[in-house]
This record gives structure tokens, C-alpha cells and sequence, in this order.
């Protein structure tokens, strides 16, 4: 990827995302729920920050809890665009964007650090217009095959004024 494309990239995500998302995966119990996700780009620099963190919306004694804190970078290393992810868990993730298709960034784990479990993971990420879809697929040790864990659908909010320091 080159340094415009990454540019353009930057440019789709920047900004604070909110909406709702699914759960599901042989390991655990089914579960919707509410999430905020914001990306924050250098201006000077090939980086853009993000975090996401989700909270339980069912009929459980979670109902409103934190389901997922996820915070890390998107990065251009080289002609890589990398994806590096620190969980709430202990898990972190190192992913590689495989392609682009139509704005959809298709990334690929490269490497899996403090999960003895999952073997591989997939972070698709669609923007359009003011909403931004995703889907992340993994296959873990007890759950071989490769299949979908996570889904979630987000609207932009709209952006405010940010102060410099």
C-alpha cells in the first residue's frame, strides 16, 4: 500500500463510530451488544489510533457490563498496513491488510501473543457513507473451524471540535 492509499484510509475511519453488534461462537453464549469505537489519526505521522469497547445488551445479570475493551494501532510499516491490537483479555494481535475491495479492508492475523487458544483471526472492516460494518472470524483450538465470532454495525457521530494543546 502506498502512502495516498493509506491516507484515504486514515481519512474513512477517523472519527467516533457507535452502535449495536453480535456475539456468537461454540465456546461461548450467544449475546448482543452496544459499542463505541473511535479512530483518531496522526496528522503527522502513518498512524491512526483506535479502541473499542462493547458492553452486554441482554436479559443477564451483564446486561450493561463491558463484553470486549480492544485498543491499538493501524499502522503503515514499509508497503504493510498493520494492524496491531492489545485486549482487555490479554490477547494481542498483530494483523496484515490482505486486500481492498470496494472499502473493505480484509486483515489477516499474522501473529497471536497471550491465547493459547485461537489460531487465527480475521478483522473485515467496511466503510460507507457515515456507517462502518464489521466482522471478525477466527478458529480456535476447541472451535477449529475458521467461522464468524463477532459482527457489528456503526453509525458516525458527528465530529467535534478537538482543542490542541
Amino acid at each position: 500500500m502506498e502512502e495516498n492509499e493509506f491516507s484515504q484510509l486514515k481519512s474513512l475511519l477517523n472519527g467516533t463510530w457507535h452502535g449495536e453488534g453480535y456475539a456468537k461462537f461454540p465456546t461461548i453464549e450467544d449475546t448482543a451488544y452496544t459499542e463505541i469505537c473511535s479512530y483518531e489519526p496522526d496528522e503527522e505521522t502513518n498512524i491512526l489510533r483506535f479502541e473499542q469497547k462493547t458492553w452486554y445488551k441482554n436479559e443477564t445479570p451483564n446486561n450493561g457490563r463491558i463484553v470486549f475493551w480492544d485498543t491499538g494501532f493501524i499502522l503503515l510499516k514499509d508497503t504493510d498496513v498493520l494492524l496491531i491490537s492489545a485486549q482487555s483479555g490479554g490477547r494481542v494481535e498483530t494483523y496484515r491488510l490482505q486486500e481492498i475491495k470496494d472499502h473493505r479492508f480484509f486483515f489477516d492475523s499474522v501473529d497471536i501473543n497471550n491465547d493459547g487458544k485461537t489460531i487465527r483471526s480475521q478483522r473485515i472492516i467496511h466503510v460507507y457513507d457515515s456507517y462502518l460494518d464489521y466482522e471478525l472470524n477466527m478458529a480456535t483450538r476447541q472451535a477449529t473451524e475458521f467461522q464468524n465470532h463477532l459482527k457489528g454495525s456503526l453509525k458516525k457521530l458527528a465530529l467535534q471540535a478537538k482543542e490542541t494543546p
